[in-house]
């Protein structure tokens, strides 16, 4: 812009109007600290415009449908209904697209709800909100398969109702006195190879079914799995043909041929239940999938950005494998 232009614009930004000057001010400061502040939201309409399909019926036959509060949408010639990119994914209905940004970056410090809603200047409702909307997203980022020598153990957590305000099936527990209330504990399993990759879930009881269910087809056929001595980790292996090395706890065993033992899996079962209790005082049992997946994704990738979570929704909800009707 020449100087004359310039000046002259700044003599007129004195008689801006507030809402004026608030426009002015996003347009100014959307390149900020996190890149393009509604990068995300721009990255999945462009991907999915290169093959849109309907998220309804997954037919390919579309057409463009008018363009609403700033999003293409678009019409499905099969099912007659309209969508745009976000339709069917995690993020649908979200509001205020140019602070997603900046939530991410709170998620990859491990932000609780109230300074996050605070640094991005949203409600605490909004906060809980976006957080399990973007939790849904990674949850299903698991590893393709476990390769090597793989870890294999279960760690209990106990059934939380945090946040419940009504209708406990259980009296609440009382600080200093937990011994004294019964409690429901759930098996959390996590598998990890030494190259960092993990797999984990929620089981109902430790058997070699519930095992196999998250398991099959995630360690590879070539691997050796370490595990203590469990029925349900012996059936599991008969069940998927792996190599087992069983370890004796009981008997004192700790490690095997000086390279096979669980050393990995119990540090990470003890930094998942450190960052849980210790950051968050605890989760909600029916949240809890939501904050392994979390707890997983910062432990891979060291550091959960924006680019990185684009990729994920990208390949998880915006270009699902598709079933032409």
């Amino acid at each position: 812009m020449q100087y004359p232009l310039f000046k002259q614009f700044l003599d007129a930004s004195s008689s801006l109007t507030r809402q004026q000057k608030n426009t002015l001010h996003r347009l100014l400061f959307e390149d900020g600290e996190y890149g393009s502040s509604r990068e995300l939201e721009q990255t999945i309409e462009a991907r999915f415009a290169e093959k849109p399909h309907c998220p309804h019926c997954q037919s390919l036959e579309i057409r463009r449908w008018g363009i609403r509060n700033g999003r293409q949408r678009y019409r499905c010639k099969h099912c007659e209904k309209t969508f745009n990119a976000f339709s069917g994914t995690p993020l649908t209905r979200l509001r205020h697209p140019e602070k997603w940004a900046g939530y991410l970056d709170g998620m990859t410090h491990s932000m609780t709800l109230r300074p996050a809603a605070r640094h991005c200047d949203i409600t605490l409702k909004t906060s809980f909100r976006w957080r399990h909307r973007f939790l849904q997203v990674i949850e299903q980022d698991q590893a393709e398969e476990l390769s090597g020598i793989v870890e294999l153990d279960e760690t209990l957590f106990r059934e939380s109702f945090k946040g419940q305000r009504s209708g406990m099936p259980r009296a609440s527990r009382k600080r200093g006195n937990d011994k004294k209330t019964p409690c429901r504990k759930f098996p959390v399993m996590v598998a990890r190879d030494r190259q960092s990759q993990t797999v984990d879930g929620i089981l109902e009881a430790t058997s070699g079914d519930q095992l196999c269910q998250h398991l099959n087809g995630r360690i590879s056929i070539e691997a050796v799995v370490c595990a203590d001595a469990h029925l349900a980790h012996e059936k599991l292996a008969r069940k998927l043909g792996f190599t087992f090395k069983e370890l004796i706890s009981s008997e004192g065993q700790r490690v095997l041929d000086d390279i096979f033992h669980i050393q990995h899996v119990n540090a990470y079962h003890s930094h998942l239940k450190n960052w849980i209790s210790g950051v968050f005082h605890g989760v909600a049992t029916k949240y809890l999938h939501h904050y392994l997946g979390w707890r997983r994704r910062l432990t891979e990738a060291r550091k959960l950005t924006v680019e990185k979570l684009t990729e994920v929704i990208v390949d998880h909800w915006v270009n699902p494998p598709l079933k032409v009707t």
